[in-house]
């Protein structure tokens, strides 16, 4: 089965097609307190961690012909669906696209990512219908089934610890160094290599981890 997985921007649109076996199942995740997975549920991880293997490993500029000085020159929208196009094959060979869910309300709010989101999401919906799978998987899905460790707090009035997720900064290394992790268990030398080459490390390990967590949730929930 193949999947393949996006990250929004048009600096940085990166995205990673993997091919695995559907008809391996796996386990109820079971967590630490910390967030991190217990030594049972990382042995599972570690299963599907090493069920696929890489086909396509992408971060492109698609402002090429663009006004710096436009948030959004709609040239981005095409330049978005000339790189899709190019990639044609690969989708056709696709059962699931998955793309990272953009923030639509509070501080974070990206109109920006948003609109490219949908775009990218129109593209596959017009060309397949409703024949393949499209999903908008929110990005929190990546620390929480993954297992990132999170930060201890103040403790309750019961003496229990309360724990919070780690910020921005942390999680991009926390993904660079799972998304390796990945690869390694792998012997995935090629893919490693291009991370290691890339100045954009977050965004091509970002779509990796978000296939690695969505794989988690097929495999248990079919």
């Amino acid at each position: 089965m193949l999947c393949a997985s996006f990250d929004i921007g048009k600096k940085n649109f990166s995205f990673y097609v993997e091919e695995f076996d559907k008809n391996k199942t796996t386990s109820l995740a079971t967590y630490n307190a910390n967030g991190t997975p217990t030594f049972e549920f990382e042995t599972t991880l570690v299963e599907i961690y090493t069920n696929g293997s890489t086909v396509l490993l992408e971060n492109i500029d698609i402002t090429d012909g663009c006004d710096p000085k436009m948030t959004l020159d709609p040239e981005t929208f095409h330049n978005m669906t000339d790189v899709l196009d190019r990639y044609s094959e690969i989708w056709d060979r696709c059962s699931v696209f998955i793309i990272e869910k953009q923030m639509m309300f509070g501080k974070q709010t990206n109109p920006m990512a948003v609109k490219l989101g949908q775009h990218c999401y129109s593209y596959f919906a017009i060309r397949y219908g409703r024949f393949k799978n499209i999903i908008e998987f929110p990005a929190y899905n990546k620390t929480q089934i993954l297992g990132s460790e999170k930060i201890a707090g103040k403790l309750t009035k019961t003496g229990k610890i309360t724990y919070k997720a780690i910020d921005k900064p942390k999680r991009k290394k926390w993904c660079i160094s799972k998304a390796l992790e990945v690869l390694e268990l792998r012997d995935d030398s090629k893919s490693i290599v291009q991370i290691q080459n890339s100045k954009k490390k977050d965004d091509l390990c970002d779509v990796i981890c978000q296939l690695q967590s969505w794989k988690y949730l097929y495999l248990y929930n079919k």
